[in-house]
């Protein structure tokens, strides 16, 4: 980029030097405006705070990044009671240096870096950033809440964004088109499963699949008495029509809890980590949904003393980041609590947790990424912002810490128009093993 800019201000210094030796109006106003703009470039590309340089999101690479955060979630009232956003995407090295581009902001911002690239998002626009430059695909649509991105096999790139109970699924294909559905009112988890995108709801929760549902379950049960309300799987890309189809149903599960945005998949199974409620306790099972025959089968998960696995506030497995290794689904939840399960058996193995306070003056605030051979922890001290990356192997291992930075607390401490931001989510570059080594 440095090399870039340079030609750019060459290029200025030429023309400017031409206009002066042409009598020419027009060429001395072309020269001005090519170093005005050049310059703007310039200044734009070299606001320094720190180890980060700020740029417009189109001057973005990847270069020598190894990390892809995203922050927001800061928040005002201005004119008219109206909302405004602030957001950035932030690139670093191994050494916690790199650059940081402002972004509009969208609710729970995810980032997700797959082969293509740095995959990220505003209310009406999506981003992939790569090692020659940024890639911009604007939507018809606005969306204030970012839920997960997902890279495909085909290498299709999806967002699924929401607002309110609606849900907007806009996916980038590899040749460059783009094509969006909507849906209302689906969508209590939300998982990948090969090609598919696939919400599990309620159908007192979305009304507009609730007649698809009834008539599923009907089929597939052989009538009879019908429950008052159903649970269902439904697809939520790549269909026609208006309504998302109904891939499998069973009885609502009473007690029955999960908040996943990642599931584990095998063929046409999926298994999701929930929590069963019995009274006053809660204990970690797994939903296995069968979509080829449309059945689900929920498994109690023991350790290997064969005992239930009780969950509770100070173990829990919501909202999961998540990852097949060999026959085990391992996982690590918003609470820094992982485990490893068996999903056919339910052979589990609570691992570890977080060894980091998050709450209190020295508390963090952190957020999880997982590869296959251990996990990412991105901790955010809420005293002064200072930002940590660790690592933990799954096994036999402790958290070490990789770098730690200062530079983003100018970020996270000042928005534009709001205060203070979070880290909402980070993507570790594929392939990189930074925490392994």
């Amino acid at each position: 980029m440095g090399e870039r800019l340079d030609e750019l201000c060459e290029t200025a210094a030429d023309e400017q030097e031409n206009g002066r030796s042409k009598k020419s109006r027009h060429a001395r106003r072309w020269a001005l405006l090519v170093v005005v703009l050049s310059v703007a470039a310039l200044a734009w590309s070299c606001v320094f705070h720190g180890n980060l340089t700020r740029k417009p999101v189109g001057f973005l690479t990847t270069n020598d990044a190894v990390i892809a955060l995203r922050l927001g979630g800061g928040r005002t009232t201005a004119g008219d009671d109206k909302p405004y956003y602030d957001g950035w995407i932030v690139l670093l090295d191994a050494q916690g240096r790199g650059q940081v581009a402002s972004v509009d902001e969208i609710n729970g911002g995810d980032v997700l870096w797959s082969d293509r690239g740095v995959f990220y998002g505003s209310p009406s626009q999506d981003y992939v950033t790569t090692d020659s430059g940024t890639q911009q695909t604007t939507w018809q649509f606005t969306r204030r809440g970012d839920v997960q991105r997902y890279a495909l096999p085909d290498g299709a790139l999806v967002a699924v964004r929401r607002e309110s109970n609606d849900y907007h699924i806009g996916t980038l294909f590899p040749d460059g088109t783009h094509a969006s559905v909507e849906t209302e009112g689906v969508g209590r988890g939300i998982g990948q499963c090969g090609g598919r995108i696939v919400a599990i709801t309620t159908t007192e929760k979305s009304e507009s699949i609730k007649s698809a549902a009834f008539e599923a379950y009907a089929a597939q049960f052989g009538g009879g008495d019908m429950p008052e309300a159903l649970e269902v799987v439904v697809q939520l890309n790549d269909f026609d029509g208006d309504v998302p189809p109904v891939l499998a149903v069973a009885p609502m599960g009473e007690g029955l809890s999960s908040n996943q945005h990642m599931f584990d998949c095998e063929g046409e199974v999926i298994t999701v980590p929930s929590a069963q409620k019995n009274g006053e306790r809660e204990w970690l099972v797994l939903q296995r949904w069968d979509l080829s025959t449309g059945q689900r089968t929920i498994i109690p998960v023991v350790d290997e003393d064969g005992n239930a696995i009780e969950l509770g506030e100070d173990l829990g497995v919501s909202d999961s980041e998540a990852i097949r290794v060999g026959n085990e689904y391992r996982f690590v939840s918003w609470g820094g609590d992982a485990f490893a399960v068996d999903p056919a058996s339910g052979q589990g193995r609570y691992l570890f947790s977080l060894d980091t306070p998050r709450y209190g003056p020295d508390g963090y605030l952190v957020t999880f990424q997982v590869s296959e051979s251990g996990v990412y922890a991105l901790k955010d001290r809420r005293a002064d912002r200072v930002v940590t990356l660790s690592y933990r192997p799954w096994e036999g291992g402790e958290w070490r810490d990789i770098f730690t930075t200062r530079d983003l607390a100018y970020y996270l401490n000042e928005g534009y128009i709001s205060g203070a931001l979070d880290i909402q989510s980070f993507a570790v570059r594929p392939g990189w093993n930074g925490g392994a080594q």
